[in-house]
């Protein structure tokens, strides 16, 4: 009979006995030994382990794992059943200290009166996420209201108290199971510790101190499982990503260094007004040098153009038009920030060339420069980057994914044979337990009776909040007998043999053709609208709107009258139909109303339909919902990047917008592009994940310096690419015919 090893509490006789087997090395017999899955921090306590009695709640209970037997831990339970596990020795309090204790009962507990602070669970992450969003809310504002300060303060008074709680219940180290072994937790104690630094000494202003205190928003990251994986596999990218961006950063370099002995200096060339005989002396006497001349006013500009005409020495580069002669005067283009005079900018430059932002524009400043000729620079430097060095890295990304899958693939296998072997020891005992309570009840008195139907209430009660779950999800006995009388029509043998004649119609496979045909037919007529319209083109679409709606209402009629209303209202698509026909409905009736366009917007809905009787089609849109299924963990790491990237950029470069935007709008105003707001911030990062960075990131040099913005920039573009790219590896680990994956 399978009798699973029951919940011991930790006493100090526990802890003397496990300080006595690691004196005597005793764990050296356990080498192979490896943690059991399913006992895992976070995960439930199998039910294999028996029923909880309320004793053991919250109260330190010896490891039932034996790969931690002799690892100086012990483990706590809530009521939940999750497990929690803690260092008994080194740098804390004893186990049995009351101070400990009362923190450790804080820590693990479920519904804590003010925060929820080690998070392993759904329930207890909702209250810290409200937490982090209410601060996420006021990062992202502009303007701070009257309240928000001392709000602020509360928060920051939260965060410390949950700190403190943690320091006390698991102790000051860096090894497992302590604070500081888990990097969120130094995550947590950095910007705390730095944002209390920035309040009591004024430093609010320094970069670091505002950038730490927005690395609070990442704090929602260790709050959900999914995103806390991802994030673990991103790392795990990143350091197999280093030899691929170790080779791209010297090849960047090799090429920089190529294009500064090619084209330095070249995009100084411009045309200059070639001066008559009585103004020789006049340009002269302005410049002080024949050779090197900042007089704008005598370039050559086109119509239209911020910057003068490029020209070069070459026959085969730009040439100026009669009258002017090229020189090498004035500054660079685009605000003098792209050129190969130097290192830096010609890396730049390079970089700008491999992510393929805006090539055209440096394509033309070189060729009319320096001559056509250097094309072959460019189609080198375009193959080598944007192929060879992209698929490597997207090599090396599927390869990581693909050892992942493999890692996840040997663990499942592992377990599996574990979960039947316990499957099959579980089923013996139940019928062992049976056995036994039938022979017993036959021979034992009355009072032994009435205890084993106790046993027995006590083994049904763990099945009792299944079923609870499962009637849940069922209607209710009064509505099923509501649905059943009014909904289902056998009124009469006429009535039934109407139904059946109309049953015999509407699902036949012709009338499937007819409603497919008209379908196509109403999209065909909703491609047809077009502004301006017609009074005669106008009317007919109209009409013909009118005759769809029409056979849409009969068929939904007929359906219902075919399958009853309690029938037809059990099928998804009848549901997604019905909706259509009440959408036409109420726009013929709310037609006539100003400002209802937008509700002829939900035509495009009838497209849908097609699902219905075309397969390939439902099946497309079955692979797109497990598809956004699938990535959601992904999404919305992805969001919470770019929403921390625009408050950075808020704080970083907020005021130097509107500071100095005289520099960069002759009118003084704010460009489409700025970050003076979280609004347009938030844009502009959406922008830089696309690929459109280089413009926006002259605007910023102007504005707020050099070093700040490419740093602030390349992060960006390189950790969101990197997240950008993951879905598509994700994809191939994830099998989206699969219909479990919703």
């Amino acid at each position: 009979m399978f009798s699973p090893k029951g919940l011991v509490p930790f006493t100090r006789e526990s802890l003397e006995l496990m300080k006595q087997r690691i004196a005597k090395k005793h764990n050296e017999e356990q080498r192979d030994l490896k943690p059991n899955t399913d006992l895992e921090v976070g995960k439930e306590l199998p039910f294999v382990y028996g029923n909880l009695p309320r004793g053991m709640v919250l109260e330190p209970l010896e490891d039932v794992d034996p790969f931690y037997k002799n690892k100086n831990t012990f483990m706590v339970l809530n009521k939940d059943r999750t497990i929690f596990r803690f260092n008994a020795t080194w740098c804390t309090f004893s186990p049995f200290n009351p101070i400990r204790r009362t923190t450790i009962k804080i820590l693990v507990h479920p519904y804590p009166f003010l925060l929820a602070l080690d998070c392993t669970n759904i329930k207890c992450n909702y209250s810290t996420q409200i937490f982090v969003l209410i601060d996420c809310i006021f990062m992202s504002l502009t303007e701070m209201p009257k309240w928000g300060p001392a709000l602020q303060n509360t928060l920051l008074g939260i965060y410390t108290f949950e700190i403190l709680i943690k320091l006390i219940a698991r102790g000051i180290w860096v090894e497992p199971f302590y604070f500081f072994g888990d990097p969120w937790n130094w995550l947590d104690f950095g910007v705390t510790l730095f944002e209390h630094i920035a309040r009591h000494l004024i430093l609010n202003s320094i970069t670091v101190f505002i950038i730490s205190r927005n690395l609070r928003i990442l704090k929602i990251i260790p709050l959900n499982q999914g995103l806390k994986s991802f994030a673990g596999i991103l790392i795990h990218c990143l350091k197999k990503l280093t030899g691929v961006i170790s080779l791209t950063l010297f090849f960047l370099s090799v090429f920089s260094l190529i294009g500064m002995g090619l084209f330095m200096g070249n995009l100084k060339h411009k045309c200059l007004r070639w001066p008559q005989e009585n103004e020789t002396a006049t340009l002269h006497n302005r410049t002080g040098n024949p050779y090197y001349i900042r007089e704008t006013e005598n370039f050559y500009y086109l119509e239209g153009e911020r910057y003068a005409l490029l020209c070069g020495n070459r026959t085969d580069a730009g040439q100026c038009p009669e009258g002017y002669v090229c020189v090498k005067a004035d500054t660079n283009p685009d605000y003098g920030f792209t050129n190969f005079d130097t290192f830096g900018w010609a890396l730049l430059a390079l970089f700008r060339l491999m992510t393929q932002d805006y090539p055209e524009a440096l394509y033309h400043q070189i060729l009319y420069a320096s001559g056509k000729v250097y094309i072959i620079f460019f189609v080198v430097i375009s193959f080598w980057f944007a192929f060879y060095l992209a698929s490597l890295f997207l090599g090396i990304l599927a390869m990581s994914y693909e050892e992942e899958k493999q890692k996840a693939a040997e663990k499942a296998k592992k377990i599996e044979p574990k979960f039947q072997q316990t499957l099959k020891e579980l089923q013996e005992g139940d019928k062992a337990t049976k056995t036994t309570q039938i022979e017993m009840k036959k021979r034992s008195p009355t009072s032994m009776t009435t205890s084993l139907n106790m046993l027995d209430d006590a083994t049904v009660a763990i099945r009792h909040e299944e079923e609870l779950k499962k009637s849940r999800k069922r209607c209710s006995l009064c509505w099923n007998r509501f649905a059943k009388t009014f909904l289902i029509w056998n009124c009469s043998p006429c009535w039934l043999k109407l139904k059946e004649f109309i049953h015999m119609i509407i699902m036949d496979p012709f009338t499937d053709l007819v409603l497919t045909i008209c379908i196509i037919l109403n999209i065909c007529f909703l491609a047809l609208e077009c502004y301006p319209m017609s009074e005669e083109t106008n009317n007919s679409l109209s009409i013909g709107n009118l005759i769809f709606i029409g056979i849409f209402t009969a068929e939904m009629i007929l359906k219902i009258i075919a399958m009853h209303p309690y029938g037809y209202f059990q099928v998804g698509w009848n549901i997604f139909d019905s909706l259509i026909v009440f959408h036409g409905l109420a726009e013929l009736y709310l037609s006539n109303i100003h400002g209802m366009a937008l509700f002829r917007t939900f035509r495009v809905l009838r497209i849908f339909k097609l699902a219905k009787y075309w397969p390939t089609f439902k099946i497309l849109m079955q692979i797109l919902n497990n598809s956004l299924v699938a990535l959601k963990d992904l999404v919305l790491l992805l969001f919470t990047f770019t929403f921390f990237s625009a408050v950075v950029g808020l704080k970083l470069f907020g005021m130097s917008y509107k500071e100095c935007v005289c520099i960069i709008d002759k009118d003084c105003r704010l460009p489409r592009w700025h970050m003076h707001d979280f609004f347009h911030s938030y844009l502009n990062v959406f922008r830089i994940l696309c690929g459109e960075w280089i413009e926006t990131l002259w605007d910023c040099f102007k504005v707020a310096g050099q070093f700040g913005c490419i740093s602030f920039y390349m992060m960006v573009i390189l950790i969101g690419n990197l997240l950008v790219s993951n879905p598509f590896w994700y994809f191939h680990d994830v099998d989206l015919w699969d219909p479990m994956v919703c």
